[in-house]
């Protein structure tokens, strides 16, 4: 339905409207493909805690460049509106405060057992 209210949506007579299927699947398939992306952030937050590449102590104080990484990179990943761009970021800044969990708890981990 949006599809169509959106080809079909006219400010002007002297505007067209210019959609191909092809672009319109390529944005949509792009955004899939690289918030999908994101989604592997605890997994490899975890291997890199795992091997002692990064720590939670690295994480937490990179948070805010980490944000500010996340809504560059959402701004690239979503079409030029604020809205998707806020709808992306907000799950990948979660996936990243988890991450710095599942690093806090492998590094409980091996002070265990040592």
């Amino acid at each position: 339905m949006s599809v169509q209210f959106f080809g079909t949506y006219t400010m002007s007579s002297s505007i067209q409207n210019n959609f191909t299927i092809s672009s319109y699947m390529s944005t949509v398939l792009s955004t899939i493909f690289y918030s999908g992306l994101f989604f592997l952030l605890p997994v490899i937050a975890y291997l890199f805690g795992k091997l002692g590449i990064i720590s939670s102590g690295f994480m937490k104080k990179y948070r805010k460049h980490a944000i500010v990484g996340v809504l560059i990179l959402s701004a690239v990943i979503t079409p030029p509106d604020m809205i998707s761009q806020i709808i992306v970021s907000i799950p990948i800044l979660l996936l990243y405060e988890i991450g710095i969990f599942v690093v806090v708890r492998v590094e409980k981990a091996r002070d265990k057992q040592k």
